[in-house]
Protein backbone atom coordinates (compact mmCIF):
# COMPACT_ATOMS: atom_id res chain seq x y z
CA UNK A 1 0.00 0.00 0.00
CA UNK A 2 2.82 2.52 0.73
CA UNK A 3 4.39 1.80 -3.03
CA UNK A 4 0.84 2.48 -4.06
CA UNK A 5 0.92 5.62 -2.49
CA UNK A 6 4.04 6.72 -3.22
CA UNK A 7 3.84 5.97 -6.92
CA UNK A 8 0.53 8.05 -6.96
CA UNK A 9 2.31 11.30 -4.88
CA UNK A 10 5.43 11.48 -7.49
CA UNK A 11 2.77 10.94 -10.31
CA UNK A 12 0.82 13.86 -8.78
CA UNK A 13 4.11 15.96 -8.36
CA UNK A 14 5.50 15.21 -11.52
CA UNK A 15 2.54 14.88 -14.05
CA UNK A 16 0.35 16.87 -13.31
CA UNK A 17 -3.22 16.10 -15.15
CA UNK A 18 -6.08 18.67 -16.12
CA UNK A 19 -9.54 17.75 -15.74
CA UNK A 20 -12.42 19.02 -17.50
CA UNK A 21 -15.08 19.19 -14.95
CA UNK A 22 -17.37 21.50 -12.73
CA UNK A 23 -14.86 24.50 -11.33
CA UNK A 24 -14.89 23.02 -8.02
CA UNK A 25 -12.61 20.24 -8.36
CA UNK A 26 -9.15 21.45 -8.93
CA UNK A 27 -8.48 21.42 -12.60
CA UNK A 28 -4.92 20.79 -12.54
CA UNK A 29 -2.88 19.26 -9.61
CA UNK A 30 -0.08 21.45 -8.61
CA UNK A 31 1.09 21.38 -5.10
CA UNK A 32 2.08 24.16 -3.44
CA UNK A 33 5.92 23.10 -1.61
CA UNK A 34 5.45 23.14 1.91
CA UNK A 35 8.86 23.30 3.16
CA UNK A 36 8.67 26.96 1.75
CA UNK A 37 5.50 28.62 1.74
CA UNK A 38 3.99 27.09 5.05
CA UNK A 39 6.54 28.27 7.20
CA UNK A 40 7.39 31.90 5.09
CA UNK A 41 3.83 32.46 5.33
CA UNK A 42 3.31 32.03 8.84
CA UNK A 43 6.23 33.98 9.51
CA UNK A 44 4.99 36.98 7.55
CA UNK A 45 1.99 36.60 9.31
CA UNK A 46 3.13 36.61 12.82
CA UNK A 47 5.28 39.93 11.66
CA UNK A 48 2.03 41.49 10.96
CA UNK A 49 0.86 40.53 14.43
CA UNK A 50 3.72 41.61 16.30
CA UNK A 51 3.57 45.17 14.23
CA UNK A 52 0.01 45.37 15.10
CA UNK A 53 1.20 45.16 18.78
CA UNK A 54 3.77 47.51 18.84
CA UNK A 55 1.95 49.93 16.26
CA UNK A 56 -1.58 50.06 17.27
CA UNK A 57 -1.87 53.89 16.18
CA UNK A 58 -0.32 53.44 13.36
CA UNK A 59 -2.66 51.06 11.68
CA UNK A 60 -5.55 53.10 13.28
CA UNK A 61 -4.40 56.18 11.19
CA UNK A 62 -3.93 53.67 7.84
CA UNK A 63 -7.57 53.06 7.72
CA UNK A 64 -8.76 56.27 8.76
CA UNK A 65 -7.35 57.96 6.03
CA UNK A 66 -9.11 58.74 2.50
CA UNK A 67 -8.98 61.05 -0.08
CA UNK A 68 -11.63 62.92 -1.21
CA UNK A 69 -12.42 63.57 -5.17
CA UNK A 70 -15.37 65.93 -5.67
CA UNK A 71 -17.56 65.32 -9.00
CA UNK A 72 -21.12 65.91 -7.56
CA UNK A 73 -22.41 62.39 -9.77
CA UNK A 74 -26.16 62.87 -10.34
CA UNK A 75 -28.27 60.55 -8.73
CA UNK A 76 -30.68 59.70 -11.06
CA UNK A 77 -28.56 59.21 -13.81
CA UNK A 78 -26.53 56.76 -11.34
CA UNK A 79 -29.92 55.29 -10.69
CA UNK A 80 -31.08 55.08 -14.85
CA UNK A 81 -27.73 53.56 -15.27
CA UNK A 82 -28.11 50.93 -12.74
CA UNK A 83 -31.92 50.01 -14.30
CA UNK A 84 -30.35 49.48 -18.03
CA UNK A 85 -27.10 47.99 -16.92
CA UNK A 86 -29.41 45.51 -15.01
CA UNK A 87 -32.43 45.25 -17.56
CA UNK A 88 -28.89 44.08 -20.32
CA UNK A 89 -27.48 42.02 -17.62
CA UNK A 90 -31.03 40.06 -17.64
CA UNK A 91 -31.18 39.76 -21.54
CA UNK A 92 -27.78 38.34 -21.34
CA UNK A 93 -28.50 35.62 -18.37
CA UNK A 94 -31.81 34.43 -20.28
CA UNK A 95 -29.60 34.33 -23.61
CA UNK A 96 -26.88 32.02 -21.36
CA UNK A 97 -30.11 30.25 -20.38
CA UNK A 98 -31.21 29.35 -23.85
CA UNK A 99 -27.80 28.16 -24.73
CA UNK A 100 -27.21 26.05 -21.29
CA UNK A 101 -30.72 24.56 -22.51
CA UNK A 102 -30.57 24.07 -26.35
CA UNK A 103 -26.52 24.05 -26.68
CA UNK A 104 -24.27 21.54 -26.50
CA UNK A 105 -23.84 19.14 -23.80
CA UNK A 106 -20.45 19.98 -23.33
CA UNK A 107 -19.36 22.17 -20.50
CA UNK A 108 -16.22 23.47 -21.98
CA UNK A 109 -18.14 24.32 -25.10
CA UNK A 110 -21.47 25.50 -23.63
CA UNK A 111 -21.41 29.26 -22.52
CA UNK A 112 -23.39 28.95 -19.28
CA UNK A 113 -21.13 26.48 -17.52
CA UNK A 114 -17.93 28.72 -18.47
CA UNK A 115 -19.44 32.34 -17.53
CA UNK A 116 -21.29 30.88 -14.41
CA UNK A 117 -17.86 28.71 -12.67
CA UNK A 118 -15.09 31.00 -14.57
CA UNK A 119 -16.17 34.40 -15.32
CA UNK A 120 -19.17 34.98 -12.89
CA UNK A 121 -17.83 32.14 -9.40
CA UNK A 122 -14.20 33.10 -10.03
CA UNK A 123 -13.50 36.33 -11.49
CA UNK A 124 -16.43 38.62 -10.53
CA UNK A 125 -15.95 38.95 -7.07
CA UNK A 126 -12.39 40.12 -7.49
CA UNK A 127 -13.56 42.97 -10.06
CA UNK A 128 -15.63 44.24 -7.63
CA UNK A 129 -12.79 44.22 -5.16
CA UNK A 130 -10.74 46.46 -7.67
CA UNK A 131 -13.72 48.81 -9.08
CA UNK A 132 -16.30 48.40 -6.43
CA UNK A 133 -19.98 47.13 -6.24
CA UNK A 134 -20.53 46.39 -9.47
CA UNK A 135 -22.98 44.05 -8.96
CA UNK A 136 -25.37 46.92 -7.90
CA UNK A 137 -25.60 47.25 -12.03
CA UNK A 138 -25.24 43.91 -13.17
CA UNK A 139 -27.80 42.37 -11.22
CA UNK A 140 -30.31 40.92 -13.10
CA UNK A 141 -33.52 41.86 -10.93
CA UNK A 142 -33.35 45.44 -10.20
CA UNK A 143 -33.93 46.82 -13.73
CA UNK A 144 -36.89 44.52 -14.63
CA UNK A 145 -38.15 45.39 -11.27
CA UNK A 146 -37.68 49.08 -11.64
CA UNK A 147 -39.40 49.11 -15.09
CA UNK A 148 -42.52 47.35 -13.83
CA UNK A 149 -42.32 49.21 -10.81
CA UNK A 150 -42.99 46.47 -8.18
CA UNK A 151 -39.54 47.16 -6.62
CA UNK A 152 -41.20 48.94 -3.93
CA UNK A 153 -42.63 45.21 -2.30
CA UNK A 154 -45.95 44.44 -0.67
CA UNK A 155 -44.69 44.11 2.90
CA UNK A 156 -41.80 45.16 4.83
CA UNK A 157 -39.08 41.88 5.41
CA UNK A 158 -38.34 41.64 9.23
CA UNK A 159 -35.21 42.85 9.86
CA UNK A 160 -34.83 40.28 12.43
CA UNK A 161 -34.71 37.80 9.70
CA UNK A 162 -31.52 39.15 8.18
CA UNK A 163 -29.40 37.22 6.38
CA UNK A 164 -31.64 34.37 7.22
CA UNK A 165 -32.54 33.01 3.94
CA UNK A 166 -29.21 34.20 2.84
CA UNK A 167 -27.61 31.29 4.93
CA UNK A 168 -29.77 28.98 3.58
CA UNK A 169 -29.28 30.34 -0.08
CA UNK A 170 -25.97 29.68 0.14
CA UNK A 171 -25.77 26.92 1.69
CA UNK A 172 -27.72 25.47 -0.80
CA UNK A 173 -25.47 26.64 -3.57
CA UNK A 174 -22.49 25.27 -1.66
CA UNK A 175 -24.50 22.04 -1.79
CA UNK A 176 -25.31 22.02 -5.21
CA UNK A 177 -21.41 23.21 -6.17
CA UNK A 178 -19.51 20.58 -3.91
CA UNK A 179 -21.67 17.90 -3.63
CA UNK A 180 -24.66 17.09 -6.49
CA UNK A 181 -23.14 15.08 -9.41
CA UNK A 182 -23.43 17.08 -12.10
CA UNK A 183 -23.21 21.12 -11.30
CA UNK A 184 -21.60 21.54 -14.67
CA UNK A 185 -24.01 19.94 -16.69
CA UNK A 186 -25.39 23.04 -19.05
CA UNK A 187 -28.93 21.72 -18.80
CA UNK A 188 -29.19 21.19 -15.01
CA UNK A 189 -27.04 24.52 -14.17
CA UNK A 190 -29.95 25.68 -16.68
CA UNK A 191 -32.51 24.92 -14.54
CA UNK A 192 -31.24 25.53 -11.20
CA UNK A 193 -29.89 29.61 -12.36
CA UNK A 194 -33.50 30.06 -13.65
CA UNK A 195 -35.29 28.75 -10.62
CA UNK A 196 -32.87 31.01 -8.31
CA UNK A 197 -33.63 34.06 -10.53
CA UNK A 198 -37.43 33.57 -10.05
CA UNK A 199 -37.45 32.66 -6.63
CA UNK A 200 -35.57 35.83 -5.96
CA UNK A 201 -37.57 37.77 -8.45
CA UNK A 202 -40.80 36.75 -6.58
CA UNK A 203 -39.48 37.72 -2.80
CA UNK A 204 -38.22 41.25 -4.40
CA UNK A 205 -41.69 41.79 -5.63
CA UNK A 206 -42.96 41.05 -2.18
CA UNK A 207 -40.44 42.69 0.04
CA UNK A 208 -39.25 45.05 -2.54
CA UNK A 209 -35.56 45.80 -3.64
CA UNK A 210 -34.34 46.04 0.62
CA UNK A 211 -34.82 41.61 -0.08
CA UNK A 212 -31.30 41.79 -2.16
CA UNK A 213 -29.06 43.46 1.17
CA UNK A 214 -31.09 40.96 3.39
CA UNK A 215 -32.22 38.05 1.75
CA UNK A 216 -30.03 36.77 -1.44
CA UNK A 217 -26.37 35.23 -0.62
CA UNK A 218 -24.41 37.09 -3.43
CA UNK A 219 -26.32 40.31 -3.12
CA UNK A 220 -25.04 40.29 0.46
CA UNK A 221 -21.49 39.18 0.01
CA UNK A 222 -20.71 41.06 -2.93
CA UNK A 223 -21.68 44.21 -1.06
CA UNK A 224 -19.37 43.53 1.73
CA UNK A 225 -16.45 42.64 -0.14
CA UNK A 226 -16.59 45.96 -2.69
CA UNK A 227 -16.02 47.40 0.69
CA UNK A 228 -12.66 46.19 0.08
CA UNK A 229 -12.14 47.98 -2.90
CA UNK A 230 -9.84 51.13 -2.55
CA UNK A 231 -12.39 52.83 -4.22
CA UNK A 232 -16.03 53.93 -3.35
CA UNK A 233 -18.46 56.30 -4.56
CA UNK A 234 -20.64 58.27 -1.48
CA UNK A 235 -23.27 61.11 -1.82
CA UNK A 236 -22.29 61.83 -5.13
CA UNK A 237 -18.26 61.95 -4.59
CA UNK A 238 -15.54 59.43 -5.79
CA UNK A 239 -13.22 58.69 -2.25
CA UNK A 240 -9.97 55.96 -2.10
CA UNK A 241 -9.11 54.54 0.91
CA UNK A 242 -6.89 51.66 2.51
CA UNK A 243 -8.53 47.88 1.54
CA UNK A 244 -11.16 47.84 4.27
CA UNK A 245 -11.66 51.07 5.03
CA UNK A 246 -15.73 50.72 4.92
CA UNK A 247 -15.58 47.49 6.73
CA UNK A 248 -14.17 49.75 9.51
CA UNK A 249 -17.04 52.16 9.77
CA UNK A 250 -19.35 49.63 9.98
CA UNK A 251 -20.80 49.70 13.89
CA UNK A 252 -22.87 46.86 14.33
CA UNK A 253 -23.83 43.62 12.53
CA UNK A 254 -25.77 40.50 14.08
CA UNK A 255 -24.60 37.21 15.15
CA UNK A 256 -26.30 35.80 11.76
CA UNK A 257 -23.67 37.81 9.96
CA UNK A 258 -21.06 36.13 10.95
CA UNK A 259 -22.35 32.76 10.77
CA UNK A 260 -23.35 33.57 6.56
CA UNK A 261 -19.47 35.20 6.35
CA UNK A 262 -18.68 31.92 8.10
CA UNK A 263 -20.37 29.94 5.43
CA UNK A 264 -18.87 31.17 2.53
CA UNK A 265 -15.85 30.57 4.36
CA UNK A 266 -15.96 27.43 4.85
CA UNK A 267 -17.26 26.13 1.91
CA UNK A 268 -14.30 27.87 0.38
CA UNK A 269 -12.12 25.69 2.53
CA UNK A 270 -14.12 23.04 2.47
CA UNK A 271 -13.66 22.84 -1.54
CA UNK A 272 -10.00 21.50 -1.16
CA UNK A 273 -10.30 20.04 2.11
CA UNK A 274 -12.46 17.32 0.94
CA UNK A 275 -10.37 16.05 -1.67
CA UNK A 276 -7.24 15.55 -0.02
CA UNK A 277 -6.04 12.35 1.15
CA UNK A 278 -6.93 13.05 4.89
CA UNK A 279 -10.44 13.74 4.15
CA UNK A 280 -10.66 10.51 2.36
CA UNK A 281 -8.80 8.70 6.05
CA UNK A 282 -11.62 10.22 7.98
CA UNK A 283 -14.59 8.93 6.02
CA UNK A 284 -12.74 5.34 5.57
CA UNK A 285 -12.90 5.95 1.73
CA UNK A 286 -9.39 4.69 -0.14
CA UNK A 287 -8.73 7.56 -2.49
CA UNK A 288 -7.02 4.75 -5.01
CA UNK A 289 -10.15 3.53 -5.47
CA UNK A 290 -12.82 6.36 -5.38
CA UNK A 291 -15.41 6.08 -7.60
CA UNK A 292 -16.74 10.09 -7.61
CA UNK A 293 -19.14 11.85 -6.03
CA UNK A 294 -22.08 9.61 -6.22
CA UNK A 295 -19.78 7.55 -3.96
CA UNK A 296 -19.63 10.22 -0.83
CA UNK A 297 -22.45 12.18 -0.91
CA UNK A 298 -23.68 11.77 2.30
CA UNK A 299 -19.64 12.20 3.69
CA UNK A 300 -19.39 15.35 2.11
CA UNK A 301 -22.99 16.92 2.76
CA UNK A 302 -22.26 16.36 6.40
CA UNK A 303 -18.74 17.45 6.43
CA UNK A 304 -19.74 20.62 4.66
CA UNK A 305 -22.57 21.47 7.47
CA UNK A 306 -20.16 20.36 10.20
CA UNK A 307 -17.09 22.67 9.19
CA UNK A 308 -19.47 25.88 8.65
CA UNK A 309 -21.05 24.79 12.14
CA UNK A 310 -17.22 24.45 13.21
CA UNK A 311 -15.69 27.20 11.73
CA UNK A 312 -18.49 29.70 13.47
CA UNK A 313 -17.74 27.77 16.75
CA UNK A 314 -13.62 28.01 16.74
CA UNK A 315 -14.46 32.17 15.69
CA UNK A 316 -16.74 32.70 17.98
CA UNK A 317 -14.71 31.03 20.94
CA UNK A 318 -11.96 32.93 20.34
CA UNK A 319 -13.73 36.68 20.27
CA UNK A 320 -15.43 35.21 23.45
CA UNK A 321 -11.96 33.98 24.94
CA UNK A 322 -10.29 37.51 23.83
CA UNK A 323 -13.24 39.57 25.81
CA UNK A 324 -12.97 37.13 29.12
CA UNK A 325 -9.30 38.01 29.37
CA UNK A 326 -10.47 41.88 29.67
CA UNK A 327 -13.72 40.89 31.60
CA UNK A 328 -16.16 41.78 28.74
CA UNK A 329 -17.31 38.38 27.59
CA UNK A 330 -20.75 39.25 28.05
CA UNK A 331 -20.42 41.45 25.14
CA UNK A 332 -19.68 38.47 22.68
CA UNK A 333 -23.21 38.13 20.68
CA UNK A 334 -22.59 41.78 20.75
CA UNK A 335 -19.68 42.02 18.69
CA UNK A 336 -18.85 38.58 16.74
CA UNK A 337 -20.55 40.64 13.92
CA UNK A 338 -18.49 43.25 12.98
CA UNK A 339 -15.47 41.35 14.83
CA UNK A 340 -16.42 38.66 11.62
CA UNK A 341 -15.63 40.88 8.79
CA UNK A 342 -11.89 40.34 9.63
CA UNK A 343 -13.06 36.71 8.27
CA UNK A 344 -14.07 38.37 4.54
CA UNK A 345 -10.06 39.06 3.33
CA UNK A 346 -9.36 35.73 4.23
CA UNK A 347 -12.36 34.28 2.30
CA UNK A 348 -10.91 36.14 -0.92
CA UNK A 349 -7.61 35.15 -0.47
CA UNK A 350 -8.05 31.24 -0.15
CA UNK A 351 -10.92 31.96 -3.33
CA UNK A 352 -7.91 33.45 -5.75
CA UNK A 353 -5.54 31.02 -4.39
CA UNK A 354 -7.40 27.43 -4.80
CA UNK A 355 -8.96 28.75 -8.09
CA UNK A 356 -6.08 30.72 -9.79
CA UNK A 357 -5.29 26.90 -11.82
CA UNK A 358 -8.80 26.34 -12.90
CA UNK A 359 -9.11 30.36 -14.27
CA UNK A 360 -5.93 29.99 -16.48
CA UNK A 361 -6.89 26.94 -18.03
CA UNK A 362 -10.89 27.95 -18.12
CA UNK A 363 -10.73 31.14 -19.49
CA UNK A 364 -9.20 29.74 -22.39
CA UNK A 365 -12.51 27.52 -23.61
CA UNK A 366 -14.17 30.89 -22.29
CA UNK A 367 -12.56 33.06 -25.10
CA UNK A 368 -13.31 29.89 -27.52
CA UNK A 369 -16.69 29.98 -26.91
CA UNK A 370 -16.97 33.45 -26.67
CA UNK A 371 -15.93 33.58 -30.64
CA UNK A 372 -18.08 30.37 -31.24
CA UNK A 373 -21.03 30.35 -28.76
CA UNK A 374 -23.12 27.89 -30.65
CA UNK A 375 -20.67 25.34 -31.45
CA UNK A 376 -21.15 25.28 -34.64
CA UNK A 377 -17.13 26.54 -36.75
CA UNK A 378 -17.91 30.27 -36.20
CA UNK A 379 -15.43 32.82 -35.38
CA UNK A 380 -17.56 35.62 -34.40
CA UNK A 381 -14.48 37.74 -32.82
CA UNK A 382 -11.93 36.83 -35.92
CA UNK A 383 -9.75 35.47 -33.12
CA UNK A 384 -8.66 32.06 -35.06
CA UNK A 385 -8.84 28.92 -33.88
CA UNK A 386 -7.73 29.08 -30.43
CA UNK A 387 -6.06 26.07 -28.29
CA UNK A 388 -6.56 25.44 -25.32
CA UNK A 389 -2.58 24.46 -23.67
CA UNK A 390 -1.63 23.96 -19.89
CA UNK A 391 1.92 24.35 -21.20
CA UNK A 392 2.78 26.59 -18.42
CA UNK A 393 2.37 23.88 -15.79
CA UNK A 394 5.47 22.22 -17.27
CA UNK A 395 8.28 24.74 -17.08
CA UNK A 396 9.21 25.94 -13.32
CA UNK A 397 9.58 29.45 -13.80
CA UNK A 398 5.74 29.31 -14.57
CA UNK A 399 5.08 27.46 -11.99
CA UNK A 400 6.56 29.51 -9.74
CA UNK A 401 4.68 32.13 -10.54
CA UNK A 402 1.99 30.27 -9.93
CA UNK A 403 2.71 29.32 -6.27
CA UNK A 404 4.02 33.11 -5.67
CA UNK A 405 0.58 34.31 -6.59
CA UNK A 406 -1.30 31.31 -4.42
CA UNK A 407 0.89 31.73 -1.14
CA UNK A 408 0.78 35.73 -1.63
CA UNK A 409 -2.65 35.94 -1.63
CA UNK A 410 -3.74 33.36 1.11
CA UNK A 411 -0.98 34.96 3.25
CA UNK A 412 -2.68 38.80 2.12
CA UNK A 413 -5.94 37.72 3.04
CA UNK A 414 -4.66 36.91 6.36
CA UNK A 415 -2.41 39.81 6.61
CA UNK A 416 -5.16 42.38 5.68
CA UNK A 417 -7.75 39.95 8.35
CA UNK A 418 -5.30 40.89 11.54
CA UNK A 419 -5.20 44.75 10.55
CA UNK A 420 -8.92 44.71 9.99
CA UNK A 421 -9.50 43.06 13.49
CA UNK A 422 -7.52 45.30 15.33
CA UNK A 423 -8.94 48.51 13.43
CA UNK A 424 -12.23 47.19 14.40
CA UNK A 425 -11.72 46.24 17.81
CA UNK A 426 -11.77 50.22 18.24
CA UNK A 427 -15.58 50.34 17.76
CA UNK A 428 -16.22 48.75 20.83
CA UNK A 429 -12.95 48.81 23.01
CA UNK A 430 -11.25 51.88 23.10
CA UNK A 431 -8.38 51.48 25.46
CA UNK A 432 -5.56 50.29 23.68
CA UNK A 433 -4.79 47.27 26.27
CA UNK A 434 -7.71 46.45 26.12
CA UNK A 435 -7.32 45.89 22.78
CA UNK A 436 -4.29 44.16 22.42
CA UNK A 437 -5.41 41.61 24.93
CA UNK A 438 -8.41 40.86 23.76
CA UNK A 439 -7.00 40.33 20.06
CA UNK A 440 -4.30 37.72 21.51
CA UNK A 441 -7.16 34.59 20.27
CA UNK A 442 -8.54 35.83 17.25
CA UNK A 443 -4.29 36.27 16.19
CA UNK A 444 -3.73 32.50 17.35
CA UNK A 445 -7.02 31.89 14.84
CA UNK A 446 -5.76 33.79 11.79
CA UNK A 447 -1.94 31.93 12.23
CA UNK A 448 -3.86 28.23 12.76
CA UNK A 449 -6.11 28.86 9.30
CA UNK A 450 -3.23 30.85 7.30
CA UNK A 451 -1.51 26.82 8.13
CA UNK A 452 -4.91 25.14 6.97
CA UNK A 453 -5.17 27.30 4.10
CA UNK A 454 -1.48 26.76 2.98
CA UNK A 455 -1.68 22.63 4.24
CA UNK A 456 -4.65 22.40 1.41
CA UNK A 457 -2.90 23.41 -1.58
CA UNK A 458 -0.08 21.32 -1.20
CA UNK A 459 -2.06 18.08 -0.35
CA UNK A 460 -2.31 15.36 -2.77
CA UNK A 461 -5.51 15.25 -4.06
CA UNK A 462 -7.61 11.67 -4.87
CA UNK A 463 -10.70 13.52 -6.60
Amino acid sequence: MFKQYLLLLLGIIFFPLVSYSHVSERALVLLLPTEIYIPAGIIVLIITILLTYLKPVLLNNIFNKKLLFKTHLNQKLIINSQTICSLISLIFLFTLLYLGWSGSRDPLSNPLPLFIWTLWFIAFPILIIVFGNIWNFTNPWVGICRVLKINNGLFIFNKNLSYIPAIFGFICFALFMLVYLAPNDPDILANVVFIYWLINFIFIIIFGESWLLKGECFSIFFNYISKISLIWIDNKNIFIGFFGFRLTQIKFLPTKFAFFISTILATLSFDGLNETFWWFDLINVNPLEFHGRSSVVIENTLGLIGFVILLFFFFTLMVFLGLLMIGKHNETFKVIGIQSISLLPIAIGYHIAHYLTSFIVDIQYVMSTLTDPLNKGYDIFGLGVIYQTTGFFNTIDSVNLIWICQGSAIVLGHMLAVLLSHSISYQYLREKNLILISQIPISIFMVCYTFLGLWILSSPIAA
